[in-house]
């Protein structure tokens, strides 16, 4: 990293005291100078004391720790204790939940949360704080509001917490909600608070309790003082691109930056796979010529489903301009439960050969039941909802020999009275058991399980099969052990170390760095019209994601990404 200018601005932010407010664009250098302010800071605490620093996401946790190995000593990293802000509210319900109801603290994992919401989706308000209140079991969104409360109402936890972090430092806070603001005010009555802030960040206010004011709320409530980075940026410095992506925001004339390129794709789903793979294979090699040994590429787009296409993609060959193209290796930050629904679709195929006749079969309608009450909560629809209760049914034909009604299902319980030959090979057996279901219809299932990462030798769900099949000559156990390991996946998701090409959607790209990204829109159907401000916002974050390089992979005829201007250099 470049080093930051200390300019009168920065020094006062480092040395001041008592409540404050950092605003600037991406990159102005907001986490760097709270890391340096944090630094001074720590070596005036008490032997229990830390500073809090809190962000929103496992991805931003991550950043700021990278950013603190690369500017503080190791002495001064041990006093900063960095947390999204959800893991803090979860840690006071643990240890002091029994305030509010006499009761354990549990937590209700998000599989099980979608699927009380869709059994009860008219009164789910009433039945969570019942959960809460009644039984001690906690869904995420009841993490900030119970934690807030506990601060608010008991002065010995607020005075725990706020002696142990005399300093707390916010990042990202445009985007905080009114319970965690509610927390805020809380802590703000003992400990000093600074808040780092981009208001031209804000893309969360869909979500109904993101209110557009908060800052100036900050400012009324606390009367920090106040420091405006500006625009200056050392993310990307002389690439360009927060200066397009500003014109982006403002819907203002596109600049001609050199960073940024915009390529039309004919409407040909072919041509349209080959030019996103050989885009990805350009912004590898430019990055290589400036000098870049290990570069990162992050692949976005507005749709998961997008994200899925764009993975098969690249894991297939093509011919772009009389070259074949290689398959690229890559990652991808995905939304997890309905995809790990999918993936123990699979798994149950798999455990067919060491399960009883009528059991294998019933254990797969069972996780495909699932996946579609899942598909329901998180989307509902009438097909979902229908495939859902046949699919149950179906379980229950399975195991007292009743005739199977649905094609599938009858499909699904003769190929597991036959005799399936099973190798030990993991991915092997996994892409067998996938045509089983592909044979039978279940294209959707198949599709969302591609998002399941099966399908390197070092991975660690083709190791942990290997060891199932090396243990017991079989997969049984293979779903449940699915299920956890993508749980504890998703939970370690932010340590990955960000390299080569990662796919995520634009809002999962917020509080990431890389060095270049390229947005992709499907051939037909351009998704990144800018009809809101907040639209607009979700682009902004989504270019400013990068440091030197990013490209557009646009539909031919798609209306210009600002009023009337057209797009940058092609």
């Amino acid at each position: 990293m470049k080093s930051l200018d200390l300019d009168d601005d920065r020094r006062a932010i480092i040395a001041g005291d008592g409540h404050m407010l950092v605003t600037g664009g991406p990159g102005s250098g907001k986490t760097t100078v709270a890391l340096l302010k944090a630094q001074r800071y720590a070596d005036r605490l008490l032997p229990e004391q830390t500073i809090l620093f809190l962000s929103f996401s496992r991805a931003a946790v991550q950043q700021v720790r990278n950013r603190m190995r690369e500017r503080l000593a190791s002495r001064h990293r041990s006093r900063i204790e960095v947390s999204t802000y959800h893991l803090f509210c979860l840690r006071i319900l643990e240890a002091h939940g029994g305030l509010l109801n006499g009761r354990t603290t549990r937590v209700l994992s998000p599989a099980e949360e979608r699927l009380r919401r869709a059994a009860a989706p008219d009164d789910w308000e009433e039945v969570r704080k019942l959960l809460a209140w009644d039984g001690g079991l906690y869904c995420f969104d009841l993490f900030a509001p119970s934690a807030a409360t506990l601060l608010e109402r008991s002065a010995c936890v607020r005075s725990l917490y706020c002696s142990r972090h005399p300093l707390i430092i916010l990042d990202e806070f445009q985007d905080t909600d009114n319970d965690q603001w509610r927390m805020v005010q809380a802590v703000a009555q003992q400990s000093e608070i600074a808040c780092l802030a981009d208001p031209d960040q804000r893309i969360f206010e869909y979500q109904g309790n993101t209110d557009p004011a908060r800052l100036q709320q900050f400012r009324d409530v606390l009367s920090p003082t106040c420091f405006d980075l500006g625009t200056q940026n050392h993310r990307s410095p002389q690439a360009g691109v927060l200066q397009f992506a500003d014109a982006v925001l403002r819907n203002s004339p596109l600049p001609r930056v050199e960073a940024v390129r915009t390529v039309e794709v004919p409407p040909s789903s072919e041509v349209w796979a080959s030019m996103v793979h050989a885009g990805v294979i350009w912004l590898f090699s430019q990055l290589r010529q400036l000098g870049i040994e290990d570069p990162s590429v992050a692949v976005l787009a507005r749709t998961n489903e997008l994200i899925s296409r764009i993975s098969v993609v690249l894991r297939e060959e093509h011919t772009f301009k009389g070259q074949t193209l290689r398959p690229i290796a890559h990652e991808i930050v995905w939304d997890a439960d309905l995809t790990a629904a999918a993936g123990q679709v699979i798994a149950s195929v798999l455990e067919w050969s060491a399960s009883p006749v009528r059991e294998g079969p019933a254990r797969t309608f069972d996780a495909i039941a699932e996946y579609y009450r899942l598909k329901n909560a998180e989307r509902p629809s009438q097909s979902a909802a229908k495939s859902a209760l046949a699919y149950s049914a179906a379980a229950e034909n399975a195991r007292a020999s009743e005739p199977q009604r649905r094609k599938p299902a009858r499909m699904l319980t003769k190929a597991a009275a036959q005799h399936s030959i099973l190798t030990g090979a993991p991915v092997d057996d996994w892409l067998a058991a996938r045509s089983v279901l592909e044979a039978a219809g279940l294209d959707e299932i198949v599709q969302t399980s591609r998002m399941v990462r099966l399908f390197r030798a070092s991975d660690i769900l083709a190791s942990g099969l290997q060891d199932i099949w090396v243990r017991r000559g079989h997969y049984r156990g293979a779903t449940d052990w699915l299920r956890r390991t993508l749980e504890q996946q998703r939970l370690l998701e932010a340590e990955r170390p960000v390299r080569g090409a990662m796919l995520m959607n634009m809002h999962k790209s917020k509080g990431k760095e890389f060095d270049a990204v390229i947005l992709v829109e499907a051939y037909k159907k351009p998704l990144m019209l800018r009809r809101t401000a907040e639209e607009r916002r979700l682009l902004r974050v989504a270019i400013t994601r990068a440091r030197h390089r990013v490209v557009f992979l646009r539909p031919r005829g798609a209306p210009p990404l600002t009023g009337g201007s057209p797009d940058a250099t092609r």
